[in-house]
């Protein structure tokens, strides 16, 4: 056991993370109290080097705690709270992260776990305590900086939840174009204004996120609302362009969804298709023009690497990449390939065992996915009646004007359409590449029709 430390320590030195975690698995399973403690504090960092909770879950469930020091302990009551949550057995989540605040009253992590948890509850109002202290903890940051924009996303989804729309709206407009998070504030301001019945703001808002530099995108969502408001505010015309624009995309990606789900295909082919679809980004990104070989939309793929299962997944396969990477570069001589082959041979499995997993994930999303664009297409069948009912009754007050020679003034009846095209909306177009600093920006000028009617 003492062999299997020293091992464990030296990896982890040489930043041999993956390489480093067996040994520590195995001593805090066996070894005393002192060694284990310090092997459960390197398996957490190891956790967070490579962004991978497995290891971490599985030395948990094996760990004793009457075994850790007060700091260690800590770490064990947060992450239990965490693996407790991810399991949805919130009762005991929120006992574990009681425990953990009352030792680490400010420390983030805590903080934000509490707020998840009560959260995940349908419990806001619980949720915000705590998110307003790490909102309040960063405020003063540049605007662009990394955390202040996600505790203010973070802090600002907890009050939609609370259906405190304004506060949620003054949060949303503080994320920056040039911010990671940005483009998910976009749509989530939207439904804030939306539900706060500013419909004006909310159209100036969505078609930020219609404008070129998202036109590879999935969002069918925005397409939805943006047909919603359009309605509501008696657009119909617009309305019904919108859902020209849903039925040119989204039908046949819901067509070529359906059959890749239904045709059982391999966790590795799953895979491939992430593959093609990172290395299409990155020949977008050089200026190149490839043509894309993979069979899920390329959109839809590009929008699930993004979300937090796949993306840290793919962290930690970049990660293990890596580590083989530097240990071909220090384990080169020949009295280190014992110790090379062993470090090698686990990675290839946990790389074996990861590729497999995002795999899974993806086509766990890709048929969720299809689930979520068949109610959207319901939906659009819904929207579609509610169009001709508005246009219809448009119609009919029309001809009911010109039967009793109405007097009452109309606006612009003279102008045809391209004069509504034209003021509807006011852009400012930007030239050039599709810089995050360059995306176009929509104030919307549109009437209110259902007040002329």
């Amino acid at each position: 056991m003492k062999a299997r430390f020293y091992l464990a320590q030296a990896l982890l030195k040489l930043k041999l993370h993956q390489t480093a975690a067996f040994p520590f698995i195995m001593i805090t399973q066996n070894a005393p109290p002192k060694p284990s403690q310090i092997a459960f504090e390197s398996l957490v960092e190891i956790s967070e080097q490579l962004n991978d909770t497995d290891l971490l879950d599985y030395a948990l469930r094996k760990l004793d705690a009457g075994n850790l020091n007060d700091l260690a302990r800590d770490l064990y009551l947060l992450r239990m709270s965490q693996t407790l949550m991810r399991q949805e057995n919130y009762l005991e989540a929120e006992k574990y992260i009681q425990q953990t605040l009352e030792v680490t009253p400010n420390g983030d992590e805590a903080l934000y776990t509490s707020a998840l948890i009560y959260l995940k509850q349908n419990k806001p109002n619980e949720a915000l305590p705590a998110l307003e202290k790490i909102n309040n903890k960063y405020f003063e940051r540049p605007i662009t900086d990394l955390k202040r924009g996600q505790a203010a996303v973070a802090l600002a989804r907890a009050y939609y939840q609370a259906k405190r729309w304004q506060d949620a709206i003054t949060l949303y407009r503080e994320i920056p174009k040039d911010h990671p998070l940005y483009h998910e504030s976009q749509i989530e301001l939207t439904w804030s204004l939306f539900r706060a019945g500013k419909f004006r703001s909310a159209m100036s808002c969505v078609q930020t996120l219609h404008t070129p530099f998202y036109e590879n995108f999935y969002d069918p969502e925005s397409l939805i609302l943006r047909t919603i408001i359009l309605i509501f505010v008696c657009q119909n015309d617009e309305a019904e362009k919108a859902l020209e624009t849903f039925q040119k995309i989204y039908p046949s990606a819901y067509k070529a969804l359906s059959e890749i789900n239904k045709s059982n295909e391999s966790l590795e082919f799953y895979y491939e298709q992430i593959e093609e679809t990172q290395q299409y980004l990155k020949d977008l990104k050089n200026d190149k023009k490839p043509a894309y070989k993979g069979r899920v939309p390329f959109f839809m793929v590009r929008a699930l690497i993004k979300t937090p299962p796949l993306k840290n997944r793919l962290s930690y396969i970049d990660k293990l990449l890596q580590e083989k990477s530097r240990i071909t570069k220090i384990l080169n001589r020949v009295e280190d390939e014992p110790l090379r082959k062993y470090a090698v041979k686990i990675l290839e499995t946990r790389l074996k065992n990861a590729k497999k997993n995002a795999g899974k994930i993806l086509r766990e999303s890709l048929a969720m996915k299809e689930q979520e664009l068949a109610l959207f297409m319901g939906d659009i069948s819904l929207l579609r009646y509610e169009v001709l009912n508005g246009k219809k009754r448009a119609a009919r007050t029309q001809y009911i004007r010109q039967i009793n020679n109405s007097s009452q003034d109309q606006i612009n009846v003279q102008e045809n359409r391209n004069f509504y095209i034209e003021n509807g909306y006011r852009y400012w177009p930007f030239e050039g590449e599709h810089w995050r600093d360059e995306i176009g920006n929509y104030q919307y000028l549109g009437v209110n029709r259902c007040e002329k009617e």
